[in-house]
């Protein structure tokens, strides 16, 4: 480990004195990272007014005390399918409707739409 270290140490010292002859600075920059960014908020805030689809399956998930991972592997799925069903991402597949109207006690016929409301 500290014979990889020397000439790597080296180069350093080398390119500082290059930057140095060059009137070049050696500068570091910090940049705080915004949570705001990510793809998915870190948790979604229970609906008071459910609209979309995936707001019913979040009050029903929650009615029935499941959690995203008990209802993904009820329906062999991934979390993050679960977590896209409920952000409004994509829809379940009438496959998983049927399983999920079973579970959560939903309506059974089919929502048409990704966004529609199940009434």
């Amino acid at each position: 480990a500290d014979s990889r270290r020397e000439p790597r140490q080296r180069n350093c010292k080398r390119q500082r004195r290059l930057g140095q002859l060059l009137g070049i600075a050696q500068r570091s920059t910090w940049v705080k990272y915004d949570d705001s960014k990510e793809r998915y908020s870190r948790r979604k805030l229970i609906p008071v007014n459910p609209k979309t689809l995936g707001d019913h399956l979040l009050l029903k998930r929650i009615e029935a005390n499941l959690d995203q991972k008990e209802v993904a592997q009820k329906l062999g799925v991934s979390v993050r399918t679960v977590r896209k069903w409920e952000y409004g991402i994509v829809c379940p597949t009438e496959h998983h409707w049927q399983i999920l109207a079973s579970l959560l006690r939903l309506d059974s016929s089919f929502p048409i739409g990704s966004n529609s409301s199940p009434e």
